[in-house]
């Protein structure tokens, strides 16, 4: 059995994922299917295009994912990419 831990917050009508196992990290944020994890390439990274973040656990991303949210009641993608990549 995978061991795996999953924290879902509400927020503005998105839904953010957060979960972890023993391979990385994943934060997911619905309706806007934005992923950022560190899976397969071994450093956290934003997708689609993989470009590195600054944030290095799951607690730290979904802290910025989660101020972001409440400072612009949404999430607007680029400002988001700004606070998130080194």
């Amino acid at each position: 059995m995978k061991e795996k831990n999953r924290r879902i917050i509400e927020k503005y009508n998105k839904k953010v994922y957060g979960s972890f196992n023993k391979k990385g990290f994943s934060v997911v944020i619905m309706s806007d299917d934005i992923l950022i994890d560190n899976y397969h390439n071994g450093y956290p990274h934003i997708h689609p295009d993989r470009e590195e973040i600054k944030t290095k656990t799951l607690n730290d991303t979904l802290t910025v994912v989660l101020r972001h949210l409440e400072k612009n009641k949404g999430i607007n993608l680029s400002k988001l990419r700004k606070e998130l990549i080194i």
